[in-house]
């Protein structure tokens, strides 16, 4: 009877040992998944925060670029300007003032001439403007005028930019000695006159018209 109920208790030991093993094997199982879970999750949202780190660098240098390009655009845009005021100012004439006189004018100054080749001829006007009859745009040059010469325009001209006037008495008082006109149409000479006196003091006039007329009186 003892043996017998030595038996059963040994065997109940034997069973309860293997229940406990049992649960801690399962317990385990359940941490190793948990553990796998949370490493899965933390991988997948260090990939995440790596995807939006790629594109944030990724918009900075796109809008890096933008901002190189129109800074390069604007300096471009400012530089140009200058430049091509550089080289307006710093054209010279190819002939002196002395020497124009009323056979250079009429020899070297022909219809259909552009604005770059007359500046580049006998420099820049005196004066811009427009002419009385047909308001087209109008150069006057005052050649071999005496220091400050200034000639008072008819009432109404200069509110108007007509640079057309003759100074006649400028020219009998030898204060200037030819008063040349040249008229633009569509960027090109189509008009050109001239005024000066003679050894004898007389007033002259030249015109050269479109058509290639000339007419002096």
């Amino acid at each position: 009877m003892k043996k017998w109920l030595f038996l059963l208790l040994v065997v109940g030991l034997l069973v309860s040992c293997g229940q406990q093993e049992d649960e801690a094997s399962s317990n385990e199982q359940v941490n190793t998944e948990s553990d796998e879970k949370v490493m899965e999750e933390t991988s997948a949202d260090s990939e995440l925060e790596a995807e939006v780190s790629e594109e944030k660098d990724a918009s900075e240098v796109i809008v890096e670029e933008n901002d190189q390009e129109e800074e390069s655009t604007e300096s471009s845009e400012e530089t140009e300007p200058e430049e091509t005021q550089i080289q307006e100012t710093t054209l010279e004439p190819q002939v002196n003032e002395q020497e124009i006189d009323i056979d250079f004018i009429k020899k070297e100054i022909k219809i259909g001439m552009t604005e770059q080749e007359i500046k580049e001829l006998i420099g820049e006007p005196s004066k811009k403007g427009t002419d009385a009859m047909n308001a087209e745009p109008l150069w006057l040059y005052n050649i071999r005028d005496i220091k400050d010469y200034y000639f008072e325009q008819p009432e109404g001209f200069e509110e108007y930019g007509i640079v057309d006037a003759v100074d006649t008495e400028g020219l009998q008082n030898n204060e200037v000695e030819i008063l040349l006109f040249i008229s633009w149409k569509e960027d090109r000479t189509d008009y050109i006159s001239a005024a000066y006196t003679n050894d004898e003091g007389e007033i002259k006039n030249y015109r050269l018209f479109e058509d290639g007329t000339v007419k002096e009186s």
